[in-house]
This record gives C-alpha cells, sequence and structure tokens, in this order.
C-alpha cells in the first residue's frame, strides 16, 4: 500500500473545515460536481463527476472536528481500495488538513502519479472554497491531462 500525503492550512472555523470534507452539499462546492448521501458514520455518500463512473464512499470514521475517514465502496478502477483521510489541527492562524490518499499495491503507477498531483489542486479548491466562499470542483477544476 502506498500512501499520498499533503498538508494544506486554511483560515476558516474549524467545524466548517471538518464539515467540508464529508457533507455532500459541502464536496459539491470544491471537488465533485455534485453530491448526494448522508453525512454520518456508517452512511454512503456518491460523488458524480459527468463522464466518470460515480463515487461511492462509505464514511468510515468521524471523529469530531479531528477526523474524516472514507472508503471507496465504488468508482473507477484505478481507486479502487483507496481510502482518503483528512486530518485537522488547529492552530492560532488557521486550520491545518493534512489529508492521506492510502492506495493499493494494484494501483497502477500512472493513476499514483495523477493522484499526487490532482489533490494538491483540489485541496487548494477546498481552501478557496472555505476562505472565499468559490472552489473548483468538477468539472471546472485545473485540468492536468486531457483523455
Amino acid at each position: 500500500m502506498n500512501n499520498i500525503r499533503h498538508r494544506v492550512g486554511i483560515k476558516a472555523d474549524l467545524n466548517d473545515v471538518y464539515q467540508a470534507c464529508f457533507h455532500p452539499e459541502k464536496l459539491q462546492d470544491w471537488w465533485a460536481a455534485s453530491a448526494s448521501g448522508s453525512p454520518r458514520q456508517g452512511e454512503i455518500i456518491q460523488l458524480e463527476f459527468p463522464g466518470y463512473p460515480n463515487f461511492i464512499l462509505l464514511i468510515h470514521e468521524l471523529l469530531s472536528d479531528t477526523l474524516v475517514h472514507l472508503k471507496l465502496i465504488e468508482g473507477p478502477d484505478p481507486w479502487h481500495g483507496s481510502e482518503l483521510i483528512f486530518e485537522f489541527e488547529e492552530t492560532k492562524n488557521q486550520v491545518f488538513v493534512t489529508f492521506t490518499h492510502k492506495t493499493t499495491d494494484t494501483t497502477p503507477p500512472e493513476a499514483f502519479l495523477y493522484f499526487c498531483t490532482k489533490w494538491p489542486l483540489f485541496l487548494v479548491s477546498l481552501k478557496n472554497f472555505l476562505e472565499t466562499g468559490q472552489g473548483n470542483p468538477f468539472p471546472n477544476d485545473v485540468r492536468i491531462q486531457h483523455d
């Protein structure tokens, strides 16, 4: 298993940052074109990226204002077995989000490289959404490949 890790500082309320990482109506403001589902531990959320298979994620664990752990149940082949973990640390001037994308030993090398490059763009979208009210969710995100 290979892990991708990134960290971003966001000048926003800790609970707002936490909520933005698993509430469907917030996920569509910085990541997916649309999202639905129930924002509770043990429940499923669905993310839509038109032109690609939908992502079905299990909210595996929620620790209030501390951790969001999502597991992919269904989605594009390169994502199979993926786990997404958001950890939050509040400091005097910002909330740090440490993001981990756990991949599997069968994740294709080109997909791993894609994830390594693409996640910082979506984390900046999360930051922009929380700091300015305007993120760059799909399809308004920065494209890093053209297929």
